[in-house]
């Protein structure tokens, strides 16, 4: 950079003293003073320096225009790219964190649609369990509907295998969801397996306790594995938001960086265009100088006949 300001200041001086040389040269002499004749020549020197720099100027600022607009557009192109790679990352932040807020969120429901089904298939198992066949569901409405249409008869014909199936299904359910099982509910499983069986009054309280116990373990075992998966949902929840939170924070720490880099390029450009001006400043003044000091130069020759020093031209 240093060797192309000193040509370019070199080239100048050169060709303004050259061109101030040729102007004193071929100026025709009207005038026997001295003084006139170096002001007449200098002048002359310094109206060719004056149209090279209204000249150059015109040329400059076609230039200078163009690189304005050259890199006004280098400057968009960076800003936007800036903004794309920024924005890029915000939106893959995003991305990411709601596929890791997503991804927590299908683990909860997964979780607790599994115990739910572990749930659905505990009472189902019961039932099928208490009576050796299908189960009719866990619908808490036939519950209520079966407790409410309930027969004080206790006769063995009064509880046919489709009647002990659905009020023993109904039952377990209701034990299932609430881990609780009324006196009434009890007397009436007892009745229904002693109407079924021949099992003696003390076989069938053990049967009906271990099978209501059976379906309180598993209600133990539904709540236990539904508190674990909340409890993974939240872990995976609280990562996911930490996570966000870094890129988050590695986004902005970025845009801030580009910030930076695009205000201190700006300064640089700046800092330059101080320099560059106040190289041409001075590198025209010296011009001036030299178109003046060539005219004069020029016009020696002229009234002493040289064509340069040391190339006299001679008189017939």
């Amino acid at each position: 950079m240093i060797l192309v300001g000193l040509f370019a200041f070199v080239s100048l001086v050169a060709v303004y003293g050259l061109g101030g040389y040729v102007a004193g040269r071929m100026r025709a002499r009207h005038s026997t003073s001295e003084d006139e004749v170096e002001a007449r020549d200098g002048v002359h020197g310094l109206t060719v320096w004056a149209i090279g720099m209204i000249l150059g100027g015109i040329l400059a600022a076609g230039a200078i225009s163009g690189g304005v607009r050259a890199a006004g557009s280098a400057a968009t192109t960076a800003v936007e790219a800036t903004g794309s790679a920024v924005g890029g990352a915000l939106q893959g932040t995003g991305q990411l964190a709601g596929g890791i807020v997503g991804g927590a969120g299908q683990l909860a429901g997964g979780a607790i649609s599994g115990v739910g089904q572990l749930a659905g298939g505990a009472a189902t198992g019961a039932a099928d369990a208490a009576q050796g066949g299908e189960g009719a569901g866990g619908n808490p409405l036939d519950y209520l509907t079966n407790r409410l249409l309930r027969s004080e008869a206790t006769a063995p014909d009064q509880f046919s295998d489709e009647a002990i199936a659905g009020e023993v299904t109904s039952i377990l359910g209701s034990v299932l969801r609430t881990g609780d099982v009324p006196e009434d509910d009890l007397d009436y499983l007892r009745d229904a397996l002693a109407a079924r069986t021949e099992l003696t009054p003390a076989q069938i309280d053990a049967r009906v306790e271990e099978t209501v116990t059976q379906v309180q373990t598993l209600r133990t075992e539904a709540e236990e594995r539904l508190a674990e998966a909340q409890a993974q949902a939240e872990e995976a929840l609280a990562t996911a938001e930490a996570r966000a939170e870094e890129l988050r924070a590695e986004a902005e720490q970025r845009l801030q960086e580009a910030q930076d880099a695009a205000i201190e390029a700006a300064e640089s450009a700046r800092r330059g265009a101080v320099w560059s001006a106040l190289f041409l400043a001075v590198t025209s003044l010296v011009a001036g100088v030299a178109a003046w000091m060539g005219a004069i130069r020029g016009g020696h020759d002229r009234d002493a006949g040289r064509v340069w020093s040391g190339l006299t031209r001679r008189r017939s």
